[in-house]
């Protein structure tokens, strides 16, 4: 009977607690136990003494110096955050495969995510590297004829209407592509469509180069001013685009109206002949560019999460993901699959609370000043010219 009452005491005791180590940010060693962190305090010549890394929490571990338990004293005041513990442990592993390897480390974040099966209460404290930008459908299309884009546009609402969801996109972004403009506009007549500002300057550029001008614009500041210019025009209310437009041509010097006669010509027909003012015009809009997308179309729901965002020219942070040019099947379907890992991840950060990611320094003084140029011309300070003039210098040099 009294080996029967020491077994039960014994029943009754608490287990010794397994530990395991880890690094701090600085590369100091981090004691774990029952998912609370410790720090080392002390070592004697027999002894490492830890306590608990929130200050004011009495609770210690002792070990010896082979690092194996000793024992617990004291209770914890707090209660423990496996959560932020399995953070730690995530980021200790992209941090040593980044030491390791050469791989670029966008993509171990998302291996590791994925890898890793972590809970969304995890994933809702873990670091974001992204924009709240969410990528939903990937339109693989076998070329870009009308047909093609109807065909798709009817497969979207479909499967919004077996998803119960309701397929009325507020506001639409894309390139210039003439295919995708028209069907857009047959599709989805009554949205906002607004082309990419980034795109808009990068065609004017490539023109540049087309008609021979690239040496020019390079050296003659004057030339470089003009083209600014142009690109610049965008940024402008639609009502005064072609009247300022109009002032510009008539104030050019004659030499360098010679100099920019093909860019002027190929910039009449496609900027006011072939695609109209409203495509292009992107003043007062929030979205200026999808160039973080790099991709044929953004949607922008109504809804409070949902966003659509079709890649038919892969953004580059998926190609950087995929590497080849023409990856088998299986291959593909495991990038896709790593991507809605990711999207999911990021969705849980956004439902918790995470912010958008800030805007450069950089980002926000140019988008200050537009803003500040508009004020000024609603009120009658500057010209339109001057704030074309003013607006140009806001463009940034198009790299080749």
């Amino acid at each position: 009977m009294a080996e029967a009452a020491v077994s039960s005491t014994e029943a009754t005791q608490p287990k010794s607690p397994a530990i395991s180590f880890i690094n701090s940010n600085k590369g100091k060693p981090l004691l774990v136990a029952n998912n609370y962190v410790f720090k080392l305090n002390k070592t004697t010549t027999t002894t490492k003494y830890w306590i608990c890394t929130l200050n004011g929490c009495s609770a210690k571990v002792h070990t010896d110096l082979n690092s194996q338990l000793i024992k617990t004293i004291g209770d914890h005041n707090h209660l423990a955050e496996k959560e932020k513990l399995e953070v730690r442990e995530f980021r200790e592993k992209v941090k040593q495969r980044a030491i390791n390897e050469t791989t670029p480390i966008p993509r171990i974040f998302d291996e590791e995510c994925a890898k890793a099966m972590l809970s969304d209460a995890t994933i809702a404290v873990l670091p974001s590297e992204c924009e709240m930008t969410f990528p939903c459908v990937f339109g693989l299309l076998p070329n870009r004829q009308k047909s093609t884009y109807h065909f798709m546009f009817n497969e979207l609402k479909s499967i919004a209407l077996q998803m119960q969801l309701n397929f009325a996109p507020k506001t639409i972004m894309s390139d210039f592509e003439p295919g995708l403009l028209t069907v857009v506009s047959a599709e989805l007549a009554t949205v906002t469509h607004s082309s990419c500002y980034f795109h808009f300057t990068q065609a004017i550029y490539r023109a540049i180069q087309r008609v021979g001008l690239s040496t020019s614009y390079n050296d003659d500041d004057d030339v470089k001013q003009y083209c600014r210019k142009l690109m610049a025009l965008p940024l402008l209310p639609e009502a005064i685009i072609e009247d300022t437009y109009d002032d510009l041509i008539a104030t050019m010097p004659k030499q360098l109206k010679d100099t920019l006669n093909d860019l002027l010509e190929y910039f009449q027909q496609q900027w006011f002949v072939k695609v109209p003012i409203s495509q292009w015009c992107v003043h007062g809009l929030n979205i200026r560019t999808n160039n973080n997308a790099e991709g044929e179309l953004f949607l922008l729901f109504n809804s409070k999460y949902h966003f659509l965002m079709f890649n038919i020219a892969f953004h580059s942070r998926f190609n950087r993901r995929v590497q080849v040019n023409h990856p088998n099947i299986w291959s593909f379907i495991k990038i896709l699959q790593g991507e809605e890992n990711r999207f999911h991840h990021m969705y849980v950060q956004f439902s918790a609370g995470l912010g958008i990611r800030q805007k450069q320094a950089k980002t926000i003084a140019i988008q200050r000043r537009i803003d500040n140029l508009g004020q000024r011309y609603y009120d009658g300070a500057i010209s339109a010219m001057e704030y074309l003039d003013a607006l140009s210098f806001t463009v940034a040099k198009q790299k080749k």
